[in-house]
């Protein structure tokens, strides 16, 4: 593929667009990106990890059960082996719908539920934890929803201190920080 110089480009009209994608693509070809090991564990994580790679190789539908299959150790890979034997045309969308039973996603339970019922038990930190977990599954919602959510969770003396200083909570730095704070004192 013979390569186009700037200025044959900026002749073309679209610069930017093509430097920028060419830029990038340039320095993740030099990147070695291997896709995560799934254990079992930490399904949500896995998940989103995968999916990752998938974008930044641009991997074809096709490819993805493929390579799936090479990432699987322990016993998923015994799982996964009965589940291609038992299943027509296995896609990477059907493959998840079938691994968040076997190994327990949240995907599955309703988030918004969850999230409006978690609440603070230990310290603020460990209550950060769950909630940033379950927040990664409601997908894209206002700030003040979030805060909303957020502080319902709060202990009552926790919540009613944090609402004195008026924080703004918009990141896990800020809730850790504030948390903190008001935890010890």
């Amino acid at each position: 593929m013979a390569r186009i110089s700037n200025r044959e480009m900026n002749q073309e009209g679209d610069t930017s667009t093509n430097n920028s994608v060419q830029s990038v693509e340039s320095r993740l070809a030099g990147k070695k990106v291997k896709l995560p090991q799934f254990d079992g564990e930490d399904m949500v994580a896995w998940f989103t990890r995968a999916e990752i790679y998938f974008d930044v190789q641009g991997t074809i539908d096709e490819m993805k059960v493929k390579l799936v299959r090479l990432s699987m150790v322990g016993s998923t890979i015994h799982w996964f082996n009965l589940l291609l034997e038992t299943e027509d045309d296995l896609s990477w969308e059907k493959l998840k719908c079938s691994l968040i039973p076997r190994y327990g996603g949240r995907r599955l339970e309703n988030p918004f539920e969850e999230l409006s019922t978690l609440k603070q038990s230990g310290s603020v930190e460990d209550f950060v934890e769950p909630f940033e977990l379950l927040s990664s599954q409601v997908g894209r919602l206002p700030e003040e929803q979030y805060l909303g959510y957020f502080m319902s969770g709060l202990k009552p003396q926790i919540r009613k201190r944090v609402r004195t200083l008026n924080y703004s909570y918009g990141n896990d730095a800020n809730r850790k920080r504030c948390g903190s704070r008001i935890e010890g004192g």
